[in-house]
């Protein structure tokens, strides 16, 4: 079971200095909208996994005027004390672990787990295919060390392709062999995370399609990775030089592939209303729950960032009894009204105003 005692931040978004302890069950951040509550959650999401879910770029977690934001927790895994910090400036991020820093990212993360669960997670099925990817990513990182290490050398390989590849198409360079030499760099990152990316998702789908049928009552779901590196990476690549040096970018890899869903063999996306969309998307982040408990027998944080005022009472219950109560749970509403508190046992409320903590209580007595 992992659990954050205590946060506590420093120039990160509204927050100048701000520090607070948790519950070791259920946290409702309650305050109007803009105060800093997807903040606070959104500073958990980003300690844990060194990036945001709202924003990809870094310096936008920095407040206004200063010149780094530092996020820093006291935690636990299991029995294991942990004390993170994670850095963020202009010049990059530095993660550390009970006072020793990291030179790798990829050797930080997965030190604790969090499953996010947030409005924009309906593009995941509706959105575009780096939605899909990004879930995919974001799951296996938290996983698997060497997946990011792999992910991390092909964005870099990537870069330097199509810098190349524009170079090519602007004349400025007639070096193919170059080419060729970074096509077959990029096939060997490419190959390992396609690889692990299907192995994921064929996984994940055995936990996804019980909850499915009891969400919905439906058995006829199908997840289906999509690679887009179809006859090998060598051919694919060479196949497609002509077009990437006039296109100036690498138009096949993991960067390109896609994840479909189906309902009865119909893709989801053409063919599911609003609801079916929201239900299927939550199976998915409870599904990633119990492979987490499963595949790296911990029970992940779970956050929940406004996610109660888009349900009703009964869809909140249902919820609410899907979740593992042994969980460490973070909620943000801006009413505590929105939430059906009868169902829950032990909450402590946190009340949000302008950057800083307005009232803190336990079992919803007055703030």
């Amino acid at each position: 079971m992992q659990k954050i005692e205590t946060l506590e931040l420093k120039h990160f978004r509204p927050y100048d200095s701000l520090r607070i302890d948790f519950s070791p069950n259920i946290n409702i951040i309650t305050g109007d909208n803009a105060q800093g509550k997807t903040s606070l959650i959104e500073a958990i999401f980003t300690l844990v996994v060194t990036k945001s879910h709202k924003t990809t770029f870094d310096t936008a977690l920095i407040k206004e005027g200063d010149d780094f934001a530092k996020i820093t927790a006291q935690a636990k895994n299991g029995d294991k004390k942990l004390h993170l910090q994670l850095v963020i400036s202009k010049e990059g991020k530095k993660a550390i672990h009970n006072h020793i820093e990291y030179k790798r990212l990829s050797d930080y993360m997965g030190l604790l787990n969090v499953v996010m669960f947030a409005p924009e997670d309906l593009f995941l099925i509706k959105g575009s295919p780096s939605e899909r990817r990004r879930f995919i990513d974001l799951a296996l990182s938290q996983i698997n060390r060497h997946y990011v290490y792999h992910l991390n050398q092909y964005r870099k390989l990537l870069k330097e392709r199509n810098e190349h590849l524009k170079r090519l198409q602007k004349k400025k360079s007639d070096d193919l062999i170059l080419l060729d030499v970074l096509s077959e760099q990029l096939w060997h990152y490419a190959k390992k995370i396609t690889e692990k990316r299907k192995v994921f998702l064929e996984e994940l789908i055995t936990y996804v399609q019980p909850i499915f049928k009891a969400l919905s009552g439906k058995n006829d779901l199908r997840i289906e990775y999509e690679p887009s590196l179809l006859d090998g990476c060598d051919k694919s690549y060479k196949n497609k030089q002509t077009v990437d040096i006039a296109l100036g970018t690498t138009t096949v890899g993991p960067h390109r592939d896609e994840c479909a869903f189906f309902f009865a063999g119909q893709p989801v996306r053409k063919i599911a209303s609003q609801g079916q969309i929201r239900t299927l998307t939550l199976a998915l982040k409870l599904a990633l729950i119990d492979y987490f408990k499963q595949e790296k027998k911990v029970t992940p944080i779970i956050l929940l960032d406004d996610v109660f005022s888009e349900l009703d009472r009964h869809h909140q219950k249902n919820l609410l009894t899907l979740l593992d109560k042994k969980a460490q749970i973070f909620i943000t509403t801006t009413e505590l009204a929105n939430i059906d508190v009868t169902v829950l046992d032990h909450y402590k409320v946190i009340k949000i105003k302008s950057g800083t903590i307005e009232g803190v209580d336990t079992n919803g007595s007055d703030l």
